[in-house]
C-alpha cells in the first residue's frame, strides 16, 4: 500500500499527468520551488522588471487555472510563483545590507561587544564585533565587523572592546566569494590586527554569555583529568571545539574521512538522539517517553555548544529525523524535512549557496532518511531478516548492521559535494567509520558524565575519565593506523558544479523511479 501510495501521489510515472498530485505532493513541490529560486538568484542577478513582469504572469495562470477548475494550469502557476518568491526574497537580503562606504578605509576608534565566541587559528583568532559607537558617537543602526586579532589575550562573548584600527571593505579570493560568505553571517566589514582595549565584560546576549561561560568550564574540567591528544579530541567529540587539535590529528581525519565526528552537523546530533533512543528502548521505555527525552537531549546539546547559528541547523536536522522514526513513513518526513529546510533557507537566503554547514547536514539527514533502505536492499547481508521464533529481526549475526547502513548512506548523501569542495575521496572511509562510530556515542557520553562531574568532584571527573581515555584511545588508534595505509585518500581533482548537480540528480532520479521497499 505504501509503494502504491508514492506511484500514484506523485507526477505518474504512467502519464506524467499533473492533475494527479496530491495536496502533500503540492506542497513539497512548492517548498522545492521556492528553494531553486533562491539557488538560481544566488548565482545570477535577474533583473527586478522581469520578476514583476513574471509575478504577474504566475498570479494570471493561477487564476485562470482557478477560474476554469484547470487543476494542472493553477499547479502551474503555483509553481512559477514559489521560484519568484525564492528569487525576491533573495533580493531582499541583498537590499538590506548596511552602508558602511563612509567608514571604508579610515582609520577609526571604534566600540563594540564581542558577539560570538572567537575562533581560534594557529596563528590568529578571528571574531564577530557588534559595532555600536564610532569615535564616541553611538550608532543609531549598529554593524558586525569581523576582526582579525592575536591569539593573546583571549575574549569572551559579551567583552565590551575599544578597536583602533581601520574597518576595511571584505573582498572576494580568486573564485571564492568571500563577501557573500560573511554577508551570511550579517557580516560586511573587516578589520586586521587593530589596537584593542578591554572596557567591559558581560554586555552581550545574556543567554550566549551564560552558555559560553558554562562551555568553557566544562573545557576546563575535561583539561584537568584527560592528556592530550584526547582532551582536544574530547572537545571536538563533545562541543565541536577543533582549536586545540594537533594537526597531525587533522591530517588522519582528512585521509580517513572522519573529520565530520569533530564537526557538529547534523548527522553527529542525531547519532546523540539515537544513543538515547536505543537505550531508553532496551530498558523497556515507553515509545513516546523515549522520543521526548531524545529530543530534549539534543536540544540541551545544542544549548550546551553555544547555539550557534550552524549548531541549530545541524540540531534541527537531528530532531527531524527522531520525527521520522517517531512517524514511521518517509511521506512524512519528507515534507517536514523539505520545510524546515526551507525555513531555514527564507530566514537566511546565504546558506543555501555558501554555508557547507548547512549543506552537510541536510545531505547527510536525506542520506538517513532516504537512502538507508537503498542500502539495506543493494546488499544482501544488511538485511534484516525476520526471526518467527523471537518474534523480532534477527541482527544478532550482524551487530553493526544498522550502524554500517546509516554510515554508508551519509556518507554516499554528501560525498558529490565532498569531493567538490576538498577534491579528495578517502577510499577506506565506510570502514573506517564502522569501527569508529560504534564507539563514537559511548565516547560521547561519558565526555558529557566527566566534563559534568567536574562542576562536582574532581575525584570522579577523574574516575569517568579512565573510562573516557580508553574509548578515545580505540578510536584514535584506529584512525591513526588506517591513514598510514597506502592510497587511503585519493586527489579527485577540481569537480565542476554541473558534475555536481548530475550526481545528485541521478541519485534524486533512482530514488524516485524506483522506491526502495522498506
Amino acid at each position: 500500500l505504501y509503494q502504491r501510495f508514492l506511484y500514484r501521489s506523485t507526477i505518474t510515472r504512467y502519464t506524467g499527468d499533473v492533475a494527479q498530485m496530491t495536496k502533500s505532493k503540492i506542497f513539497l513541490f512548492s517548498l522545492i520551488a521556492f528553494i531553486a529560486g533562491v539557488a538560481a538568484r544566488s548565482f545570477m542577478f535577474v533583473p527586478y522588471a522581469a520578476v514583476w513582469l513574471g509575478a504577474i504572469g504566475a498570479v494570471t495562470v493561477f487564476a485562470v487555472g482557478i477560474s476554469r477548475k484547470e487543476r494542472a494550469v493553477w499547479i502551474s502557476g503555483l509553481f512559477f510563483a514559489a521560484v519568484l518568491l525564492g528569487i525576491f526574497r533573495y533580493d531582499m537580503v541583498e537590499r538590506v545590507r548596511p552602508d558602511l562606504s563612509r567608514w571604508y578605509g579610515a582609520a577609526l576608534g571604534a566600540e563594540g561587544i564581542v558577539w560570538q565566541e572567537p575562533e581560534q587559528s594557529q596563528n590568529a583568532a578571528r571574531m564577530k564585533v557588534r559595532i555600536i559607537g564610532i569615535d564616541g558617537a553611538r550608532l543609531e543602526r549598529p554593524f558586525f565587523v569581523l576582526a582579525t586579532v592575536r591569539r593573546f589575550p583571549h575574549y569572551q562573548i559579551g567583552d565590551a572592546l575599544r578597536l583602533e584600527g581601520v574597518i576595511e571593505r571584505p573582498e572576494n579570493f580568486g573564485e571564492f566569494d568571500y563577501i557573500s560568505h560573511l554577508a551570511r553571517d550579517s557580516v560586511f566589514a573587516v578589520m586586521a590586527f587593530p589596537e584593542i582595549e578591554k572596557t567591559g565584560e558581560g554586555q552581550g546576549p545574556r543567554l550566549a554569555t551564560m552558555l559560553a561561560r558554562v562551555k568553557n568550564a566544562f573545557e576546563a574540567n575535561i583539561d584537568a583529568v584527560l592528556p592530550e591528544p584526547h582532551a582536544a579530541f574530547l572537545k571536538g567529540l563533545t562541543l565541536g571545539d577543533r582549536e586545540s587539535l594537533p594537526s597531525e590529528l587533522v591530517e588522519q581525519f582528512r585521509r580517513t574521512g572522519t573529520s565530520h565526528i569533530v564537526a557538529l552537523s547534523g548527522y553527529n546530533i542525531t547519532m546523540i538522539g539515537r544513543f538515547f533512543s536505543t537505550a531508553l528502548l532496551a530498558a523497556t521505555a515507553p515509545f513516546q517517553l523515549t522520543f521526548w527525552i531524545s529530543t530534549s537531549a539534543i536540544v540541551l546539546f545544542v544549548l550546551l555548544t553555544g547555539a550557534s547559528a550552524s549548531v541549530v541547523r545541524a540540531g534541527i536536522m537531528g530532531v527531524l529525523v527522531l520525527v521520522a522514526e517517531k512517524g514511521g513513513r518517509l511521506y512524512q518526513m519528507r515534507n517536514a524535512l523539505a520545510f524546515a529546510g526551507a525555513a531555514m533557507i527564507f530566514h537566511n537566503p546565504y546558506v543555501l549557496r555558501f554555508d557547507a554547514g548547512f549543506q552537510l547536514s541536510f545531505l547527510a539527514t536525506l542520506g538517513l532518511v532516504y537512502l538507508s533502505p537503498h542500502v539495506e536492499n543493494a546488499i544482501p547481508m544488511l538485511r534484516s531478516k525476520p526471526d518467527f521464533g523471537h518474534g523480532g529481526d534477527r541482527q544478532a549475526l550482524f551487530p553493526l548492521r544498522r550502524t554500517l547502513i546509516e554510515t554508508l548512506s551519509a556518507q554516499l548523501a554528501v560525498l558529490p559535494l565532498l569531493i567538490y569542495l576538498f577534491g579528495q575521496i578517502s577510499m577506506i572511509s565506510p570502514l573506517v567509520n564502522v569501527m569508529v562510530l560504534v564507539a563514537v556515542p559511548y565516547a560521547m557520553t561519558a565526555g558529557f558524565i566527566t566534563g559534568g562531574l567536574g562542576f562536582v568532584s574532581h575525584l570522579l571527573s577523574q574516575a569517568a575519565g579512565w573510562i573516557n581515555w580508553l574509548l578515545l584511545e580505540y578510536i584514535l588508534r584506529v584512525i591513526g593506523f588506517s591513514a598510514r595505509i597506502p592510497f587511503a585518500a585519493i586527489e579527485a581533482g577540481g569537480v565542476t558544479l554541473t558534475v555536481l548537480a548530475g550526481m545528485y540528480f541521478w541519485f534524486g532520479w533512482r530514488i524516485w523511479k524506483r522506491p526502495a521497499r522498506i
